[in-house]
């Protein structure tokens, strides 16, 4: 089943509320998450029958999280193959946690898990645990996309009935729908991608900037670069900005996040990954990159 999809010019980014930044350090992800989460005419549609995703079971990212060059955090993202008699299905699952003597200070252990159904290209659900310093969340979310509903429960409380639109999906495994949709992403569109989260619907913004060659352990990497706009909480709350570095290949990996506050930014930088091919651009001799955890203007390129 295609993701309904629009697509129109890039607009400038906001800095207001509503894009998506981090409660803490490690869940700059998402996640990504997605994450990652389109778009105002329609631009087509994805292959109905085993539509080729640039993931699969095995894969794994892990993740050094900064602020200001010192390390307070580390992440990971993999997926796991849950298929069954109901079809090709996903796990998609964070790990997140503070490290050193950050985590003497403020000891954070977050878990999600969603899973992505690969057949139909949406989510069948996701279970979010947050568990930093002393604040404690479950939010589980099922979608019965049969009846069009989402059953939204916090900690522990009975699941009330929300409707949501067709081929939803939730707040963490929307940048997998985004990796999902790679042949149709170009500089200058913005895209949008039908999320449920937090006891509403909504449809969750990505442009796609520029793009750029960055500098990670493994090397430089040609990299497309977006900015994402969550209106929920999820993994991440609705202050600041956030930007993440997808690779410009056949993974489309991320590999790095910005989650900019009031006082510098937060970095997640790929650390190490298995189970993707992500190219690593040859180096010429006096070639430049911007270093993951600076600018381009801070590396000497262009902003």
């Amino acid at each position: 089943m295609p993701i309904p999809t629009n697509t129109r010019p890039t607009q400038p980014a906001s800095n207001g509320p509503g894009v998506f930044t981090t409660r803490f350090l490690p869940v700059t992800l998402a996640i990504c998450a997605l994450t990652l989460y389109i778009f105002s005419a329609n631009a087509g549609a994805m292959a109905d029958a085993a539509p080729r995703i640039p993931f699969s079971p095995g894969e794994r990212f892990t993740y050094d999280v900064t602020w200001m060059g010192i390390l307070g955090g580390e992440a990971s993202l993999s997926i796991n193959d849950k298929t069954g008699s109901g079809g090709r299905l996903y796990s998609i699952d964070l790990l997140a946690r503070s490290v050193g003597w950050v985590r003497s200070l403020y000891k954070v252990d977050d878990q999600s898990s969603s899973i992505f159904d690969v057949d139909n290209m949406r989510s069948n659900g996701v279970d979010i645990r947050i568990s930093e310093g002393n604040y404690r969340k479950r939010k589980v979310i099922e979608f019965d996309h049969a009846k069009s509903v989402a059953r939204y429960s916090v900690d522990g409380e009975e699941p009330k009935e929300y409707k949501i639109d067709p081929a939803t999906f939730d707040s963490f495994s929307v940048m997998y729908a985004f990796r999902a949709m790679k042949d149709k992403i170009k500089v200058g569109q913005t895209l949008e991608i039908p999320v449920f989260d937090d006891r509403k619907k909504y449809e969750l913004k990505i442009q796609a900037v520029r793009k750029e060659r960055i500098r990670i352990r493994q090397g430089l990497v040609d990299t497309i670069v977006v900015e994402p706009q969550l209106k929920t909480e999820g993994i991440f709350q609705r202050r600041g900005k956030m930007t993440i570095w997808f690779s410009d290949d056949n993974a489309f990996a991320p590999v790095m996040m910005k989650s900019k506050i009031i006082f510098g930014a937060f970095y997640a930088t790929l650390r190490d990954y298995s189970g993707a091919r992500i190219d690593i651009v040859p180096e010429q001799a006096g070639e430049k990159g911007a270093t993951a955890g600076t600018t381009p203007a801070e590396a000497g390129g262009k902003p």
